[in-house]
C-alpha cells in the first residue's frame, strides 16, 4: 500500500517543531557543504492540501514498485479559479508555480486576481503570493454581468535571475488586463519580480521592479513601443500581445519573451519576440513576418522560448516553438526555429534579434514540436507530439557539431525564408526510439549532474533518457515509463488532471512537477470563480536514475 506522511496541527506562518521534524524525515539533514541527504520516503512524493489526494492514498504500488507518498501541507491552497502552471526553483530550494485559468486559456480567466504559489520544502510552508495592481487592488473583476465576476490575470511563466542576495524570480502575464475599470482597479504587471527583502524574510512581490504594459512602453524607444505594446482599445492600457514564455539569456542576462498574439492596430495576426533587461527596458523587438505555405497564410503564435547555455555574448542563441494554424483554425504542424540575440552597446533598444534557421519540422507526418530543453553542451532535445495532439512522438535530438546545430547548417534562414522555406523538413541527428509510448509531453527538463533528460506526459508517466557521448557519437539509454499516479487523482467527469513544466533543483537532486486540475470546456465559460485542488510532485532524481 502507499505510505503517507501527515504534518498536522501547525500554521502556515510557523510550522514549529512538528513541521521541522517532518521536514527532516522527508528531506534529510543539512550538511555544512549544502548537500542534502537522500530522503527515505522513496522516489515520488505528492504535496497538497490535506484530504485532496483522492484514491491515491489507498492505491496499490505501481508495477515498477514505485511508491507514491502523499504529504499533507496545512494551509496549501491556490486561489479561486487558479490552476498550477509552469514552475521554477531558487537556490534555497523554494519552488515557484505560475498560475493559469481552469479553462487553460489565459484569454478566458476564471479567477479575479493574480498570484503565484510559493512552496518552501525545508519548512513545509506554502504561500499564496497575491500580486496587487499598481493601485493596491487584489480583486479585479470585470464589470459586465455576463462575465460572472471573473477578471484578474494569469502568470504565464517564471524563471530565476541573479544570485545570492540579488536572486529574484521573474514572471510574465499573457493577459494582464481583462476589461476592468483601470481608474478604480489600476493595472497588473505584464512583467514582474519577486524577491526576499532580507535574509530569512518571506519571498514577496517587488513593485519597484515590476511593470505594467504602459510602463514598459514608456521605457521603450518610440518605434518599438508602438509595435511591442500597441494601443488597441480607447481608454484601455496598451496591449501586451500575450507574453507566453520567458527565458534568461546566459551572457547578457537579458530576458527573451515570446509574445503570442498579433495586433489589430498593426494589421497582423502574427506574434512577436521581445528582449527586455532586468530593469524593464526593451532592448530588442522582432515581429514575426507573414507566412504562406503553398499560398495559404499561416498564423504563427510564439509559445515557448528556450535559451542555449553555451551561447557567447553578441550571439546568444535561443529556440522558439510556435503554435500555428490557418485562418480557418486548422492546425499546422508546430515548428521549431533558432534565433540569435546581440545586446548591442547602448542601454536601450540597440539590440537585435536575428533568425538563424527557418522554422522546421522533424518529420513529414504532421507531428508537432512540443517543448524543448538544452544540455550543457548545447545539444537540443525536442519533445514531439503525434498529429492527434495527444500522444508523444519520438524525441528529436539536434547536437551542437562544429559550433552549430543542424537546424542552422541544414536549413539556414536565407533571404525570403518566410515564403520559401517556412515549415521545411529538417530531420534531427537522432530520433530516440522508445520515447513515443506515452502521452503528449508537457515537461522536458535536464538533470545537469547526470545529463539525463526527464520527460513527463499527460498520460501520467515519467520517462528518463540517459545520453552518452557528444555530437556525432551519441547513444541513448531509455528507461521504462514510471506511473506517477495521476489516474488516482481524477474526480468528476467535468474535471481534468494534468501536469505542466517541472523544475530541477540541481543542488538537492530533486525535480518538482506541477500537477493541476482544470475544467477546460466541461463547463460553459464564464462561470463564477471557485477552487480546485492543485498539487506539486517531488521526484528524487537519484532514485529514478538508478
Amino acid at each position: 500500500m502507499t505510505r503517507r506522511w501527515v504534518v498536522a496541527a501547525a500554521t502556515t506562518a510557523g510550522l514549529g517543531a512538528l513541521a521541522g521534524a517532518a521536514a527532516r524525515m522527508l528531506f534529510g539533514s543539512q550538511r555544512g557543504s549544502g548537500h542534502v541527504d537522500a530522503p527515505d520516503i522513496g522516489a515520488l512524493a505528492l504535496f497538497g492540501a490535506p484530504g485532496s489526494f483522492g484514491d491515491l492514498d489507498s492505491s496499490q504500488d505501481t508495477a515498477e514498485d514505485i511508491r507514491i507518498v502523499t504529504v499533507d501541507v496545512p494551509g496549501w491552497g491556490f486561489g479561486p479559479g487558479q490552476a498550477a502552471y509552469m514552475s521554477t526553483v531558487t537556490s534555497d530550494g523554494t519552488v515557484f508555480t505560475a498560475t493559469t485559468p481552469f479553462s487553460d486559456n489565459q484569454a478566458q480567466p476564471t479567477g479575479t486576481g493574480m498570484e503565484l504559489a510559493v512552496f518552501e520544502p525545508d519548512t513545509m510552508r506554502f504561500t499564496r503570493l497575491v500580486v496587487p495592481s499598481n493601485t493596491g487592488r487584489t480583486h479585479l473583476p470585470r464589470a459586465e454581468a455576463w462575465f460572472r465576476g471573473v477578471g484578474g490575470a494569469d502568470v504565464a511563466d517564471v524563471t530565476v535571475i541573479g544570485s545570492g542576495a540579488d536572486e529574484r524570480v521573474v514572471f510574465v502575464s499573457a493577459v494582464s488586463y481583462f476589461g476592468w475599470d483601470t481608474a478604480v482597479y489600476g493595472q497588473l504587471p505584464a512583467l514582474g519580480q519577486v524577491h526576499r527583502p532580507a535574509p530569512g524574510r518571506p519571498w514577496s512581490y517587488d513593485p519597484t521592479r515590476s511593470w505594467t504594459t504602459d510602463q514598459l512602453a514608456v521605457a521603450a524607444p518610440p518605434g518599438v513601443s508602438a509595435s511591442a505594446f500597441p494601443h488597441e482599445g480607447r481608454g484601455e492600457p496598451r496591449w501586451s500581445r500575450g507574453p507566453a514564455a520567458i527565458g534568461r539569456l546566459p551572457a547578457s542576462g537579458h530576458l527573451v519573451i515570446a509574445q503570442y498574439f498579433g495586433a489589430a492596430s498593426l494589421g497582423t495576426d502574427q506574434g512577436a519576440l521581445l528582449v527586455v533587461d532586468t530593469a524593464g527596458r526593451v532592448r530588442a523587438a522582432w515581429q514575426y513576418p507573414e507566412v504562406r505555405v503553398f499560398g495559404i497564410p499561416v498564423v504563427v503564435s510564439p509559445r515557448e522560448v528556450v535559451t542555449d547555455p553555451t551561447s557567447a555574448a553578441g550571439d546568444e542563441r535561443f529556440v522558439l516553438i510556435s503554435d500555428c494554424r490557418t485562418a480557418d483554425n486548422q492546425v499546422v504542424s508546430f515548428p521549431i526555429q533558432e534565433f540569435s540575440y546581440s545586446a548591442g552597446t547602448g542601454s536601450q533598444g540597440s539590440g537585435t534579434i536575428t533568425p538563424c534557421s527557418t522554422a522546421v519540422r522533424a518529420a513529414a507526418d504532421d507531428s508537432r514540436m512540443e517543448t524543448a530543453c538544452f544540455d550543457e553542451n548545447g545539444t537540443l532535445y525536442v519533445a514531439r507530439t503525434r498529429s492527434d495532439g495527444l500522444r508523444a512522438a519520438t524525441l528529436a535530438v539536434y547536437p551542437k557539431i562544429g559550433g552549430d546545430r543542424g537546424l542552422v547548417t541544414r536549413t539556414p534562414a536565407t533571404e525570403g525564408w518566410p515564403q520559401r522555406s517556412w515549415g521545411a523538413l529538417n530531420p534531427p541527428d537522432y530520433f530516440v526510439a522508445g520515447t513515443d509510448s506515452g502521452g503528449l509531453v508537457r515537461s522536458i527538463v535536464l538533470d545537469p549532474t547526470s545529463g539525463a533528460v526527464v520527460l513527463a506526459g499527460l498520460d501520467g508517466t515519467l520517462q528518463v533518457v540517459r545520453p552518452s557521448g557528444r555530437g556525432t557519437r551519441m547513444t541513448f539509454a531509455v528507461g521504462r515509463p514510471i506511473d506517477i499516479g495521476l489516474r488516482h487523482l481524477r474526480g468528476p467527469s467535468n474535471r481534468y488532471v494534468g501536469l505542466r513544466r517541472g523544475a530541477v533543483d540541481a543542488q538537492r537532486r530533486v525535480m518538482w512537477l506541477p500537477v493541476n486540475q482544470l475544467v477546460l470546456d466541461a463547463i460553459a465559460w464564464p462561470y463564477p470563480p471557485f477552487k480546485l485542488d492543485q498539487w506539486l510532485m517531488r521526484i528524487d532524481l537519484r532514485a529514478v536514475l538508478t
